[in-house]
């Protein structure tokens, strides 16, 4: 699996690990590998652009997220949101190369394939509490403009009624009422730098990473991400060395008067060993689909039946 052209940080990642294998303690007692931590990251910095309307929410009156920070006051995306959208991302995907996967988040949680590996998971059931802590760690983005600049000028005005159901509310079956709220989206064109990091990584990680951000992108972000969210991501680097902050992002990342993204300023601090171009990338993630046959049994575990195989 050479790959031309290939950044000394990804040819230098081992192809796959298998978490599901055990260790002995010092006590002889077994544990798997999932949950020893290791120093060995790789960070992945770049950018998405929304493509549609978008509304990013933690509030009850459905207000976008705001916070003043790097000298203005900015919308965020927060990094759990963002991570719970990779994760169903990857689901869908390990479910594509093999219709028997059953691992289903949150309910279903097998805590034995890749994607709780990855992403993390919890079964809190006495007697047999199990907890994965997730080795990808999807950092808040903030937007390059300021919320002023980022929000439509004037809101929606909703006016709801739903006569396809009914729920209980002050008396069993009474009809459900009227919703009414104003709605403030999110324009088109505004950019979230962004910066993941992906602990104790390998090529499978990074080339099932690159092949997840084309389908959350496709699946939205954000509240009503089923109509709304469509972001498009342009990855600038890829680095073991973490030395660019989000303050970096914000003041080194610039958007000229045609809507153009401007990265000058913040390539300069990276070595060329760290900037990546579509092509290397490319050339990681059609990867993919050698790697899930050659290790199923591994990425999937228990989560499919014994006999099952990838589609190739």
């Amino acid at each position: 699996m050479s790959l031309q052209n290939e950044l000394k940080i990804i040819k230098n990642l081992p192809e796959f690990k298998d978490l599901r294998e055990e260790m002995t303690l010092a006590d002889e007692k077994k544990l798997r590998k999932i949950y020893v931590q290791k120093n060995d990251y790789i960070a992945i910095v770049g950018y998405k652009i929304l493509k549609d309307f978008a509304r990013f929410t933690s509030h009850e009156d459905l207000s976008n997220d705001k916070i003043d920070y790097a000298g203005k006051s900015r919308i965020y995306l927060t990094g759990l949101k963002r991570r719970g959208v990779y994760r169903r991302a990857s689901e869908a995907i390990l479910r594509q190369y093999n219709e028997q996967y059953n691992c289903a988040t949150p309910d279903h949680q097998c805590m034995d394939c890749y994607n709780c590996f990855t992403y993390g998971g919890v079964i809190a059931v006495k007697n047999e509490t199990q907890a994965i802590k997730s080795r990808l760690k999807a950092i808040t983005a903030f937007s390059i403009q300021s919320d002023e600049e980022a929000l439509i000028d004037e809101e929606e005005f909703h006016n709801i009624v739903h006569n396809d159901f009914r729920m209980e509310q002050a008396e069993q079956g009474q009809q459900k009422k009227a919703s009414i709220y104003n709605l403030l989206l999110i324009k088109p064109g505004v950019v979230f730098p962004f910066i993941d990091i992906i602990f104790n990584p390998t090529k499978f990680d990074l080339s099932m990473y690159l092949e997840m951000l084309r389908r959350a992108d496709a699946m939205g972000f954000g509240s009503r991400s089923s109509l709304l969210g469509t972001m498009e991501t342009k990855i600038i680097a890829i680095t073991d060395n973490m030395k660019v902050s989000h303050k970096d992002l914000l003041t080194k990342i610039t958007i000229n008067e045609t809507g153009d993204v401007i990265c000058e300023e913040l390539t300069k601090q990276l070595s060329k060993d760290e900037i990546v171009d579509d092509n290397q990338l490319e050339k990681v993630r059609s990867l993919l689909p050698e790697l899930i046959k050659k290790y199923s049994n591994k990425i999937y575990g228990s989560a499919i039946s014994e006999n099952s195989t990838a589609k190739s």
